[in-house]
């Protein structure tokens, strides 16, 4: 059976004319891709790596965007849907290219419109154009609006029209385009383990090297005659052939629809995958290249780092009355798990007169951490400690200058600017066990170098793994460094690992939070400790993706009742929508008959003690699978009898 990793949808090109540069035009725009005239397709912001839609602040507000020239394709609009927020009167947006103006609109008084910026003209610098999009927004009559920081102008379901065709790559050099959409790996039926770590690696360092980009990853089979199948080449798709040969090297086959082979032995293949993917493909100008030993770039997670480093270098706002600063804090770019962690906030904010008085405010979430009157230097310099129990894999701070006395009226209120140095310090110490435990230990809890570990080594587990190894990576800008072992190897390791055991059968000395009994089911929290145990028909099929932390270390399992078709669920789910990775929580992703995945967090339930609502998740899954279910926790010396019926 053919086990697809897809994380995404396919183009479709609709044949849709779109109006003049700069007229107002009704064009739907997908998440994926989107089409308009002949010669034109249209890529969805997120498809770009540029977020979902863009939101503009206050009367005049400024947003930038640099968009690639893809091979064969310009970019030649802007389009999307505009959100206005209550109380306008009008409005207009424009596009600019450095001085230049390219085109402006006028906003249509409604909720929600459609609206198209024409970028003819746009100065090409590195392969790409940088343009600025500019709003201004006038109250209605009888009403004094200035800022509208609650509900601000948005642009939703934004997409680029690009005009062309694609031109497919001839060289080495240029295969990996600037946006990609798909990659196709093609492995045989029953591939070798060297093929198998390379599939692995390829398709990690794709998804780091994309970013933010939702490209789709497929596996696909050999058949043993060894013909490859003749698939479609979908836009700004590529194809790689992975194969074990004494022969290194990476070429490219000619036609219209070139795929790249890539050979190799167990020494030889790693390096031709980091040619690939690393910045010397520039050089293989030619249909064919070969690495030669290329060494991996160290991966170091240092106690002290700065903002600018973590890749916080826009820390910067202007505002009425109340300026806020984000400041995100990414685990994954400390390089480990980490606790203890304090920043050491410098910056300035527009100095206030006499009649005003203001303080900076610091909180994660509704927490409030710290806060300090401002005085007229227009300076800060403070560290700011950050409490272990609001850390998460990404934890944002917000700084906020708030402004407080006489003020001078409708329209007469001055804008207040604050800005954090991006070469503000930031201190951490490492986490063993990792704050916080279960998913959200991940990926930070697994870098750089995270064994791999396949109960029963093939094609089917080989994508299984490729699934949850780029649907880690995409949750972090550091590359991972998969390394695939023999079962019992990444068991007993004191290395991260990632275990497909998809038939079950888990060695028990990996502690899990949730493992099958001979009466049912056990769960227990982060220290091993029984939380409850959940009575089940021992015919009930159901998996489960769990993250626990056993013999000082993080550990991934994919698991089973000996059914791995609903460990594919799980997988397919989490495809579904990309955002699901980033929303991984709790300890456990538990699947069962037809039901959507849920997760299950064994320390919530454990600590303070669980309600009847938090103890019967699982069972509630059971039971609707056809199983009498029977759930007995003893919660604060008080026990509690769930019983469902066979429905």
């Amino acid at each position: 059976m053919t086990l697809r990793v897809q994380f995404g949808r396919r183009l479709r090109r609709v044949g849709m004319r779109i109006g003049a540069v700069g007229a107002v035009a009704v064009l739907a725009v997908g998440p994926m891709a989107a089409s308009a005239a002949p010669g034109e397709v249209t890529l969805g912001l997120k498809t770009l790596g540029l977020g979902k839609s863009l939101t503009f602040p206050g009367a005049a507000h400024e947003v930038s965007l640099t968009l690639p020239l893809l091979p064969g394709l310009v970019p030649t609009a802007i389009v999307g849907t505009v959100q206005l927020p209550p109380h306008v009167g009008r409005g207009a947006m424009e596009v600019h290219s450095g001085e230049r103006l390219l085109d402006r609109v006028e906003i249509p008084v409604a909720p929600r419109a459609p609206i198209r910026l024409g970028l003819a003209g746009a100065e090409v610098v590195d392969n790409a154009i940088s343009v600025t999009l500019a709003s201004s927004l006038i109250s209605d009559a009888g009403f004094c609006v200035t800022d509208w920081l609650g509900r601000p102008l948005a642009l939703t379901e934004v997409g680029v029209v690009y005009s062309g065709e694609e031109v497919q790559p001839t060289t080495v050099a240029d295969f990996l385009p600037p946006v990609l959409q798909r990659l196709t790996i093609y492995l045989p039926a029953d591939p070798a383990e060297v093929e198998s770590a390379a599939a692995m690696t390829l398709s990690a360092a794709v998804i780091a090297r994309y970013g933010s980009q939702p490209v789709t990853v497929a596996v696909r089979p050999i058949p043993a005659s060894g013909e490859i199948p003749d698939d479609p080449l979908d836009l700004l798709e590529r194809q790689v052939v992975i194969g074990e040969s004494p022969n290194p090297g990476l070429r490219l086959s000619p036609g219209p629809k070139p795929r790249l082979t890539i050979n190799g032995e167990k020494k030889s293949l790693p390096d031709q995958m980091r040619l690939l993917v690393s910045d010397l493909t520039k050089v293989a100008i030619s249909s064919a290249a070969t690495a030669v030993a290329l060494p991996q770039a160290p991966i170091i997670a240092p106690e002290r780092t700065t903002l600018g480093e973590l890749g916080q270098t826009q820390l910067t706002s202007t505002a009425l009355g109340a300026v806020r600063v984000d400041v995100g804090i990414d685990q994954s770019r400390l390089g480990r798990p980490s606790k203890d962690v304090r920043v050491r906030l410098h910056g300035s904010y527009t100095p206030l007169p006499n009649t005003l008085n203001g303080q900076l405010t610091v909180t994660a979430g509704d927490i409030h951490i710290d806060s300090w009157p401002v005085d007229a230097s227009g300076r800060f310099d403070r560290w700011i400690s950050v409490p272990n129990s609001v850390l998460g894999r990404f934890t944002t701070l917000s700084v906020t200058f708030h402004q407080a006395g006489l003020t001078h009226g409708c329209g007469l209120e001055q804008p207040l600017t604050l800005t954090i140095d991006p070469s503000s310090e930031v201190t951490s110490n490492a986490a063993n066990p990792p704050i916080p435990s279960g998913f959200g230990a991940l990926p930070q809890a697994l870098l750089p170098d995270v064994q791999v570990g396949l109960r029963t080594p093939g094609f089917a587990d080989t994508a299984r793994a490729v699934t949850v190894l780029t649907g880690l990576q995409r949750l972090t800008a550091i590359p991972m460094r998969p390394e695939l072992v023999p079962f019992d190897q990444a068991v007993q390791s004191k290395t991260p690992a990632v275990l497909i055991a998809a038939n079950g059968d888990v060695p028990e000395s990996i502690r899990l939070p949730l493992t099958q009994t001979d009466a049912g089911l056990a769960l227990t929290d982060t220290e091993g400790k029984p939380i409850t145990r959940i009575t089940i028909d021992p015919t009930t099929p159901f998996a489960s993706l769990q993250s626990t932390w056993s013999g000082g270390r993080t550990v991934v399992v994919g698991t089973s009742s000996n059914a791995p078709e609903h460990f594919n669920r799980i997988l397919e789910w989490l495809d579904a929508d990309l955002d699901r990775w980033s929303r991984l929580h709790g300890s456990v992703l538990f699947q069962a008959d037809n039901r959507a995945p849920e997760f299950v967090d064994t320390d919530t339930m454990a600590t303070p003690a669980p309600s009847t609502a938090e103890m019967d998740t699982v069972a509630r899954i059971l039971t609707a699978a056809g199983a009498a279910v029977v759930l007995v926790g003893v919660l604060v010396g008080i026990g509690i009898l769930v019983r469902r019926g066979r429905r």
